[in-house]
């Protein structure tokens, strides 16, 4: 009777473990997971010349991904906000946090860096 007790309390830990882990792993999944199109609203408040460099970097960091621009049939919307924008004679500094709505409903956040300057170009795109 004892060791009956001893596995069900086992197995009720081993549960909970695997429980939490999903939790855990489907918390910090990839946000971009099952996504093959993606539309993207414009973005507000930057110099028209900054709107086409942050969605051209933006679009080949989504190829790299394999995701395709597609506004007609997207798998999810993408509203990029601004959080700090840089101009200086030397280039400009963008870093923004990308909202993804998919279809489902499920909304995930992004962090979106790009830098233009003597140097060359860096963009990233990295989970929030």
């Amino acid at each position: 009777m004892r060791n009956r007790w001893w596995l069900l309390g086992v197995a009720g830990v081993v549960i909970i473990g695997v429980v939490v882990g999903w939790t855990i792993y489907e918390a910090s999944a990839d946000p971009l997971r099952g996504i093959e199109t993606v539309a993207i609203e414009p973005v507000e408040n930057l110099p028209e010349f900054v709107q086409e460099g942050v969605l051209g970097q933006l679009t080949v960091q989504f190829q790299d991904r394999g995701i395709r621009i597609d506004a007609a049939n997207p798998d999810a919307v993408i509203r990029i906000n601004v959080e700090k924008f840089e101009l200086t004679e030397a280039g400009f500094y963008l870093n923004a946090s990308l909202e993804i709505e998919k279809k489902t409903g499920e909304q995930r956040k992004m962090i979106f860096t790009l830098s233009i300057d003597k140097n060359g170009i860096k963009a990233q795109l990295k989970r929030a």
